[in-house]
């Protein structure tokens, strides 16, 4: 019988609850049943190894990133300079479940740290995050270089990071001065 794709989202996003709540120590294929109200042995019959869920977790940050961008993107309408700025703000300001999406995220590229088969994954993600911030701007019209979207990724991914780690004080981190200033460096 083929995979059944919601039940595969369900398994996945249990995941990430589990990854954001407990970090990857708690990330087995029982809590993964249990917090997705499944069966016994659900999670291991779509995903045989942890090193699989893991995989698969990772893959499932990426989708609901994506969906988000292209919820943001209806929103905002055309991206022209100014688009791309709101959907950049937007982005920075995460709602509840792309906070818990981007915790999980940044616990697997802590885990990676310790993990070395983690790294390759890590380096997809980045991969996506890249292509995303890529597909973005060339929509909005410019023609990034790839170099300069990877930094771009990173210094975005820090700021979300430090924001999400470490409450900032009402007003002080501006994300649309920042972005201002963001766009300024590497488009002008």
């Amino acid at each position: 019988m083929p995979p059944n794709p919601e039940r595969r989202n369900q398994i996945l996003d249990a995941a990430i609850d589990i990854l954001c709540d407990e970090g990857v120590g708690g990330l087995t294929h029982r809590q993964v049943d249990c917090r997705a109200g499944l069966p016994a042995g659900t999670t291991s019959n779509y995903f045989r190894t942890r090193q699989a869920l893991l995989e698969a977790t990772a893959g499932r940050t990426v989708d609901l990133h994506w969906q988000r961008v292209e919820a943001l993107q209806s929103v905002i309408g055309p991206l022209t300079r100014d688009g791309l700025k709101t959907l950049l703000i937007r982005m920075l300001d995460p709602d509840e479940q792309h906070r818990r999406s981007t915790l999980a995220r940044f616990e697997l590229f802590m885990e990676s740290t310790r993990r070395d088969e983690l790294k390759p994954l890590m380096n997809e993600l980045q991969a996506a995050a890249v292509k995303s911030a890529t597909l973005i701007f060339e929509a909005a019209g410019f023609t990034p270089a790839r170099d300069r979207m990877d930094e771009l990724s990173r210094l975005l991914n820090g700021f979300v990071f430090s924001n999400l780690t470490i409450a900032p004080e009402p007003g002080a981190h501006d994300a649309a001065d920042l972005v201002d200033r963001l766009l300024s460096a590497f488009l002008d």
